[in-house]
């Protein structure tokens, strides 16, 4: 290195042989010479404690928490929503437990017989029941829902998880959910769905849906008319990793009319389609439901956190989020449509003042009134005064009132209530938790009277060569409409996504070799929709496909439309898996998800069976001998090869038909179906469930849980005895002292 001259802007530095110059040499010294000192030391830092076995899985004794928060209180009593004595009926309901909800879906045909054998073989068995020491509440029918299918049980859900008295209902509760029959959702939560009148004709978008209870609401309105609506349902939210769990809670339904995307709702796309003349145009929804994010506050009952971390700036903060997703799903609805706008808040700032704001901005949306939805239901009119507080405590009346230059930065104009009393804020619907034993709900129902101009948010347009000659070339469906679209999509340029990049999609030709197997195998007719098939993969039909599934018309138009321009999550139903060789001569396998929609195409493989030999099927896991079953059935699947075939018990009564995908061998017959759906099958036909893997576990849990709690206590009893005998044996030690003491010397 060249000399430096002491001053100059580069000097250089100065070494000695004890202190080298080099930053590999200079290693920080530690106290320990290797990792089994470090992990012996008893006072290294961030040391954990070790645990006493004896105490693992026992309940500890932890700090109640504090329901409490003096700013909630302030801010909620100055606005005066709760006038008098109502006050302390409010805060009191405020600090219990919210009820356990749920409630039967209402679609899959067997909602009637589900909800009889819920009420006849378990809530009967609730009558004299105590737990800790007091009579067990019984469950309460929801009197608002319709068709009396929504039940409420006075417990907490880690109550009604962890009592041993309520096992086997927390378990046919649990088992029936995860077949799809029961959906566990808060009873204000239902709400939105309702009010939103969503018809079989509709094509509705849910802006915001995970965790996704009201989305399978959604479903269920669409699917209230059969299996194969004209309408669909698009359900969207901005979270990547939530959207997987939209995804876990709505693959139960098992509907081809429904996708899930995964988007800003601030800046939706606008979906294209094609029109009857064959051009591209913007879709417009008959129903979007708009349940926003929000600070949470009137799920306090449930979300104890919220306590501690309540801040009025929070609803400040959030009010242009919530006042963008509104306006975008107002401009995406079509004339005469509706759209429910919704929170879990009672904060003005996020209900009121948001819904103000962009009927302001938008004149040609109205609020629908709501004295004619859910008669039963007790609710308050919207409110049409209030004021904004700042987190520091600082009122204000007018926006014209704030002086301060850090109040301005963080209150907005559209947090006021300007001009309110044209816009007939009262139409709004306030659920209070005090008033039917609920949490907090805000919700309201807009509609639009006439056809705006379109309002396209930027980067949501399709590029434009889609709008050329090209696109309109390829005019509206056709058996080979999927060919000409590949075409087009090689021309887009992928959009950049955050979280997991997923696979295409890519719809086969009719004349795949897949198709041909399924129709050796299964005799699938004429009529069944090829074109409607598609698979996951980047390499298209040269691979594999490992799952085949279907989706309507509708949604195959927009899939080959919009595919490079929204990030598609989910979409359609499954039909058939592939599987090995050894497994099945065909080397697809029919789903049970599917089965309902693909029977109605089978000429083969598919067998009408008595009562009697379903049942036999339904059994446990180790199948049936052919030679047991009816000699019709017999004759008919003895000489079957191995694989899939489908048994079909027709309907009886308030009894629906019954699908059941059967695994068949040389020498038996299995249901291959989960346990879960197994045992709901055995309900439905009046039989006793099976004891399944879910339960033994949860059982053996319980008895360790339960020995464990006994020898904590056995453990505690004996050392309050030695400690006892120990101070005894020291006040005998201390008495004998004091006599010696005592007593005259000799």
């Amino acid at each position: 290195m060249a000399d430096v001259e002491p001053g100059s802007k580069r000097e250089a530095p100065t070494t000695t042989p004890e202190q080298p110059n080099n930053r590999r040499n200079k290693k920080k010294k530690n106290k320990w010479k290797n990792r089994k000192e470090f992990l012996d030391d008893k006072n290294r830092p961030n040391k954990k404690p070790k645990v006493d076995p004896a105490t693992v899985g026992v309940r500890g004794d932890w700090e109640p928490i504090t329901k409490s928060n003096e700013q909630f209180e302030m801010y909620y009593q100055a606005l005066g929503l709760f006038p008098g004595d109502e006050w302390d009926s409010f805060m009191s309901t405020m600090r219990s437990d919210l009820p356990a909800t749920f409630r039967v879906v209402n679609s899959k045909g067997d909602s009637i017989p589900l909800n009889n054998i819920m009420k006849e073989q378990h809530f009967s068995k609730l009558k004299g029941v105590m737990i800790e020491g007091k009579p067990c509440p019984l469950p309460e029918n929801i009197s608002w829902y319709p068709g009396g299918l929504a039940w409420q049980l006075d417990m907490s859900r880690p109550m009604l998880r962890h009592s041993e008295e309520l096992f086997s209902l927390h378990q046919f509760i649990v088992s029936e959910v995860e077949r799809g029959s029961i959906a566990r959702q808060e009873a204000v939560s239902m709400i939105p769905p309702l009010v939103l009148d969503v018809k079989p004709h509709h094509t509705v978008l849910d802006m915001c849906a995970a965790p996704g209870s009201k989305t399978l609401q959604l479903l269920e309105a669409l699917h209230a008319d059969g299996p194969h609506p004209s309408g669909l349902v698009i359900a969207n939210d901005g979270d990547n990793k939530r959207c997987y769990m939209l995804v876990t809670q709505t693959k139960r339904f098992n509907s081809l009319a429904f996708m899930i995307t995964n988007e800003d709702a601030t800046r939706f796309p606008n979906v294209k389609v094609f029109d009857d003349k064959g051009s591209l145009v913007s879709l417009k929804y008959d129903r979007i439901l708009c349940d926003v994010p929000c600070t949470g506050d009137g799920t306090l009952r449930k979300n104890y956190a919220i306590w501690k971390k309540w801040q009025q700036a929070q609803a400040i903060g959030i009010h242009k989020l919530q006042r963008r997703i509104l306006l975008r799903g107002m401009d995406m609805l079509a004339e005469g449509g509706r759209i429910v706008y919704s929170t879990c808040s009672l904060n003005p700032i996020e209900n009121e003042a948001t819904v103000l704001s962009a009927l302001r901005d938008r004149p040609d949306f109205r609020l629908v009134p709501s004295d004619g939805f859910l008669p039963q239901l007790k609710r308050r009119p919207g409110i049409t005064t209030w004021k904004v507080m700042h987190n520091n405590g600082t009122w204000y009346e007018k926006f014209e009132d704030i002086t301060n230059p850090k109040h301005l930065k963080s209150i907005a104009p559209t947090m006021f209530p300007t001009d309110a009393e044209k816009h007939n804020l009262q139409h709004c619907m306030r659920v209070y938790p005090h008033d039917q034993n609920t949490g907090g709900f805000f919700i309201c129902v807009i509609e639009r009277k006439e056809t705006p101009a379109e309002s396209t948010p930027d980067g949501a347009e399709i590029a434009a060569d889609e709008k050329n000659g090209e696109a309109k070339a390829l005019g509206p469906f056709s058996d080979n409409f999927h060919k000409n679209t590949n075409v087009l999509v090689d021309k887009m340029t992928w959009k950049t996504y955050h979280g997991y990049k997923e696979d295409p999609y890519f719809f086969l030709n009719p004349d795949a070799d897949c198709f041909k197997v399924l129709k050796e195998w299964y005799q699938l007719s004429d009529s069944f929709p090829f074109g409607n098939i598609f698979a996951r993969s980047k390499v298209g039909e040269t691979a594999k496909q490992r799952n085949l599934s279907v989706a309507c018309s509708r949604l195959r138009d927009i899939i080959q439309q919009n595919e490079n321009k929204i990030k598609i999550i989910n979409c359609g139903l499954r039909l058939f898996s592939y599987c090995k060789e050894a497994f099945s001569k065909c080397p697809y396998r029919l789903l049970q998800e599917g089965a309902h929609f693909t029977s109605d195409f089978m000429g083969a493989k598919i067998f009408e069976v008595s009562l009697e030999d379903m049942i036999k099927v339904l059994g446990p896991d180790t199948g049936v001998a052919k030679h047991t079953l009816k000699p019709d059935l017999l004759e008919k699947v003895n000489d079957l090869p191995t694989g899939i075939i489908l048994f079909y018990l027709p309907a009886s009564g308030n009894v629906p038909a019954i699908y059941s995908c059967v695994y068949c061998t040389d020498g038996g017959v299995k249901a291959y179906i989960t346990e879960d759906e197994k045992n709901h099958f055995r309900l439905i036909l009046g039989q006793e469930p099976l004891m399944t893997k879910r339960e033994l576990k949860k059982l053996e849990a319980m008895e360790t849980h339960r020995k464990k709690k006994i020898e904590t206590a056995a453990r505690i009893a004996l050392e309050k005895i030695a400690l006892e005998k120990e101070n005894e044996e020291s006040k005998n030690v201390e008495t004998t002292e004091k006599e010696a003491e005592a007593a005259p010397e000799v």
